[in-house]
């Protein structure tokens, strides 16, 4: 059997931190010889006398480095012809140094307790990435706070706002996002968490995948293009028999608009475009409005309303007025 990367195996079995065949690999090794025995027999007593070297690390060795320094080292200092250095000499002189590298490998592959990351977004929309690869879209003054000890036995985080969350695959760590009395749990896909737009309320929507909604008392689980609403009074969960197409606007700004009264259509903009857009007449409100937009500006977007309804745009302290006789001749 191959064994190069024994004195790895050996620190890691040391560290606890060898996995079941790396295990298997270091007894096989061990029954071969006792000198082999002998020599982690060392390491291990060395091990055990120095927890401070442990506790307080100050740097990543180079277990390969160190190994042939400490090597050259005795192969070069200057030994009576006569004597003989006995083999034990060399290898706990070795041993010594890995110890200090076992130590390295303990520390940096032990989760050390670290405080909660919290990350927010304020008037722009904001994209991250998490330890475990998956992404994250904020909208404005969206904040996502992420539990201690992440990406151990699960990825738990909690949000205020809205976000997209683009799940990295992990069938053994749950991603849960909790949002007041909600939580949503997947174990890799894609989906919207809207606490934003309405405060009394939590809309989840499905873009890839599955998610489990649960509270104290109700679990439901959505597929992809699915849509449900969690209602913070009453803790009930209710599905949608359509889901909005416009959920994710804040992040690609696509629209599609299909019969949509107007008064709605500036809403949703003002919203993505952060820019108050209001209608001067009132009889502009109900006028239903059936366009896609993709990724357009903002005053494209409006050209295009304007010319629908024969409207009139007006920019002023950076607001937006439009204005018309409204769409049934009123």
């Amino acid at each position: 059997m191959d064994y190069i990367d024994i004195d790895e195996l050996l620190a890691k079995q040391l560290a606890g931190e060898a996995e079941p065949d790396e295990a298997r690999t270091v007894e096989t090794w061990l029954r071969e010889s006792e000198a082999n025995q002998e020599y982690f027999d060392g390491l291990q007593q060395l091990w055990q006398q120095v927890p401070k070297a442990r506790a307080q690390p100050t740097r990543v060795v180079d277990m390969e480095t160190a190994l042939r320094k400490v090597k050259a080292q005795i192969q070069e200092s200057p030994i009576p012809r006569a004597r003989i250095v006995p083999m034990r000499f060399w290898m706990q002189a070795a041993a010594a140094v890995l110890v200090l590298v076992v130590a390295a490998v303990w520390f940096f592959r032990t989760p050390q307790p670290s405080q909660p990351l919290q990350i927010a977004a304020t008037d722009t929309t904001l994209t991250d990435t998490l330890t475990d690869g998956s992404v994250v879209v904020l909208n404005r003054n969206s904040g996502l706070r992420i539990a201690e000890n992440f990406n151990r036995k699960e990825r738990r985080m909690r949000l205020s706002g809205e976000a997209y969350f683009q799940v990295a695959h992990d069938t053994t760590r749950a991603f849960v996002v909790e949002v007041g009395s909600l939580e949503v749990q997947v174990m890799g896909t894609a989906f919207n968490v809207d606490g934003h737009s309405d405060l009394n309320n939590v809309t989840v929507t499905v873009n890839t995948g599955k998610v489990r909604l649960r509270t104290a008392t109700q679990t439901e689980l959505l597929t992809a293009g699915q849509q449900a609403v969690y209602e913070n009074t009453t803790g009930k969960i209710t599905r949608l028999t359509q889901a909005d197409p416009n959920v994710l606007a804040y992040k690609n700004r696509r629209f599609v608009f299909d019969g949509v009264p107007l008064r709605e259509v500036v809403q949703q903009l003002s919203d993505v475009y952060d820019i108050d857009i209001s209608l001067k007449n009132k009889a502009l409100e109900n006028c239903p409005l059936t366009a896609p937009f993709d990724n357009l500006a903002l005053d494209e977007v409006l050209n295009i309303i304007a010319l629908s309804f024969d409207l009139t745009i007006e920019r002023s302290n950076g607001k937006v007025v439009l204005d018309g006789a409204g769409c049934s001749g009123e």
